[in-house]
Protein backbone atom coordinates (compact mmCIF):
# COMPACT_ATOMS: atom_id res chain seq x y z
CA UNK A 1 0.00 0.00 0.00
CA UNK A 2 1.55 3.84 -0.68
CA UNK A 3 1.14 5.62 1.80
CA UNK A 4 0.28 9.38 1.49
CA UNK A 5 3.18 12.36 1.66
CA UNK A 6 1.98 13.37 5.31
CA UNK A 7 1.58 9.83 6.52
CA UNK A 8 3.91 7.45 7.96
CA UNK A 9 3.78 3.94 7.98
CA UNK A 10 2.73 3.16 11.37
CA UNK A 11 -0.17 5.24 11.04
CA UNK A 12 -0.87 3.03 7.90
CA UNK A 13 -0.76 -0.02 10.01
CA UNK A 14 -2.81 1.64 12.74
CA UNK A 15 -5.18 2.71 10.61
CA UNK A 16 -5.51 -0.97 8.91
CA UNK A 17 -5.40 -2.32 12.32
CA UNK A 18 -8.49 -0.42 13.61
CA UNK A 19 -10.29 -0.78 10.48
CA UNK A 20 -10.30 -4.17 10.87
CA UNK A 21 -11.23 -4.45 14.14
CA UNK A 22 -14.71 -2.16 13.36
CA UNK A 23 -15.39 -4.67 10.73
CA UNK A 24 -14.88 -7.75 13.04
CA UNK A 25 -17.20 -5.62 15.77
CA UNK A 26 -19.95 -4.97 13.22
CA UNK A 27 -19.76 -8.77 12.59
CA UNK A 28 -19.68 -10.01 15.81
CA UNK A 29 -23.20 -8.19 17.22
CA UNK A 30 -21.11 -6.86 20.38
CA UNK A 31 -21.44 -3.09 21.68
CA UNK A 32 -18.14 -1.22 20.66
CA UNK A 33 -17.67 -1.50 24.90
CA UNK A 34 -18.46 -5.07 25.17
CA UNK A 35 -15.67 -5.25 22.00
CA UNK A 36 -13.51 -3.68 23.17
CA UNK A 37 -13.60 -5.05 26.68
CA UNK A 38 -13.23 -8.58 25.10
CA UNK A 39 -10.25 -7.71 22.87
CA UNK A 40 -8.44 -5.95 25.37
CA UNK A 41 -8.80 -2.22 22.83
CA UNK A 42 -9.22 1.05 24.67
CA UNK A 43 -12.68 1.86 23.95
CA UNK A 44 -12.23 5.78 23.42
CA UNK A 45 -9.30 5.00 21.06
CA UNK A 46 -11.47 2.70 19.15
CA UNK A 47 -14.47 5.24 18.71
CA UNK A 48 -11.42 7.88 17.84
CA UNK A 49 -10.26 5.59 15.21
CA UNK A 50 -14.16 4.82 13.99
CA UNK A 51 -14.58 8.96 13.60
CA UNK A 52 -11.10 9.70 12.17
CA UNK A 53 -12.14 6.99 9.29
CA UNK A 54 -15.55 8.22 8.19
CA UNK A 55 -14.47 11.97 8.52
CA UNK A 56 -11.68 11.13 5.85
CA UNK A 57 -14.09 8.87 3.99
CA UNK A 58 -17.08 11.38 3.45
CA UNK A 59 -14.59 14.42 2.93
CA UNK A 60 -13.09 12.49 0.06
CA UNK A 61 -16.02 10.99 -1.47
CA UNK A 62 -17.66 14.05 -2.06
CA UNK A 63 -19.20 14.94 -5.87
CA UNK A 64 -20.94 18.02 -7.01
CA UNK A 65 -24.20 16.90 -8.54
CA UNK A 66 -25.63 19.01 -11.10
CA UNK A 67 -29.39 18.78 -10.38
CA UNK A 68 -32.48 19.83 -13.36
CA UNK A 69 -35.93 20.72 -12.89
CA UNK A 70 -38.26 17.21 -12.73
CA UNK A 71 -40.18 18.11 -15.95
CA UNK A 72 -36.78 17.96 -17.60
CA UNK A 73 -36.09 14.47 -16.39
CA UNK A 74 -39.44 12.84 -16.90
CA UNK A 75 -38.31 12.21 -20.37
CA UNK A 76 -35.31 10.69 -19.96
CA UNK A 77 -34.11 7.35 -19.42
CA UNK A 78 -32.92 5.90 -16.44
CA UNK A 79 -29.20 5.44 -16.78
CA UNK A 80 -28.18 3.97 -13.42
CA UNK A 81 -29.73 3.58 -10.18
CA UNK A 82 -27.65 3.92 -6.60
CA UNK A 83 -28.37 2.51 -3.55
CA UNK A 84 -27.27 4.84 -0.57
CA UNK A 85 -26.87 3.83 3.09
CA UNK A 86 -28.80 5.90 3.71
CA UNK A 87 -32.00 3.84 2.46
CA UNK A 88 -32.27 6.44 -0.13
CA UNK A 89 -31.96 5.79 -4.27
CA UNK A 90 -29.97 8.34 -6.53
CA UNK A 91 -31.20 8.02 -10.48
CA UNK A 92 -28.67 8.78 -13.03
CA UNK A 93 -30.27 10.06 -16.23
CA UNK A 94 -27.24 11.77 -17.52
CA UNK A 95 -23.88 9.86 -19.34
CA UNK A 96 -21.86 12.75 -18.28
CA UNK A 97 -23.11 12.62 -14.58
CA UNK A 98 -22.83 8.78 -14.77
CA UNK A 99 -19.34 8.87 -16.03
CA UNK A 100 -18.00 11.53 -13.56
CA UNK A 101 -19.40 9.60 -11.23
CA UNK A 102 -17.93 6.36 -11.64
CA UNK A 103 -14.50 8.52 -12.16
CA UNK A 104 -14.70 9.33 -8.88
CA UNK A 105 -15.34 5.89 -7.09
CA UNK A 106 -13.04 4.14 -8.26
Amino acid sequence: MKAAPNVTPSTVEAEEFWQNHEKLQKGSELSRAAYCRQNGLNYFRFCHWIKKSRQNYSVNKLVSVKLKAATDRVAQKNLCTLELSSGRCLKIHDIQVLSIILERLS
